[in-house]
């Protein structure tokens, strides 16, 4: 039974954290990074030009900040607007609470922050304008900020992250029950005899 459990969460790892950030951050290919901001700004517009076969074309932000900052969810630390022949296409604010900060260059580097606008799909042949500004985080220090495309991306199902952590909770609590019975079979079981003189 407890092989079950340990397998039960192996899967929800996969299916509930390990696959979708996979799929969301390193599927498909990358189209390439331009820089839309550079400390002391202005945020600069970029216009690319993308093709219907590249869909679904999924948009990252990264942003490389001066000091350490908390991520919540109430602030929004950059705000992102994706047109296509003056149409909203993609309209998002990032507040990044689900990024982990990495380090660049070496372990006292600054913080580069990465946030998602989401899928462009399906795409048209044609220019893409993207336009990165500042939210509404006060006292944020943003050092620069590039835009990060990648084509032909997995599409990752919203159900399946709910079910793998479902799984995990499942298969934790399984563990835990077997444990406890596993003490108390222990505790009532007689102690053994001793034999000897005074046995």
């Amino acid at each position: 039974m407890r092989f079950v459990f340990l397998f039960l969460l192996v899967i929800g790892v996969v299916f509930g954290i390990g696959g979708p950030w996979a799929a969301l951050n390193f599927s498909g290919e990358e189209i390439g990074t331009w820089r839309v901001y550079d400390r002391p700004g202005p945020y600069k517009p970029v216009t690319i030009s993308l093709r219907a076969e590249d869909a679904p074309i999924r948009a990252f932000v990264d942003m490389q900040t001066i000091r350490n900052f908390i991520p919540t969810v109430s602030r929004t630390a950059l705000t992102a607007v994706v047109t296509h022949k003056g149409k909203d296409v993609l309209v998002e604010t990032l507040n990044y609470t689900g990024s982990k900060a990495t380090n660049k260059g070496s372990p006292q580097g600054q913080q580069i922050y990465r946030d998602d606008i989401g899928d462009i799909d399906p795409a048209e042949d044609g220019d893409y304008r993207f336009v990165i500004g500042p939210g509404d985080f006060d006292g944020l220090e943003v050092a620069q900020v590039n835009l990060v495309l990648r084509k032909n991306v997995a599409v990752i199902d919203r159900r399946i992250m709910p079910a793998g952590i479902a799984l995990i909770i499942i298969s934790i609590a399984g563990l835990l029950f077997l444990r406890r019975r596993r003490k108390a079979t222990a505790s009532v079981t007689p102690p053994a005899p001793k034999w000897g003189r005074n046995g």
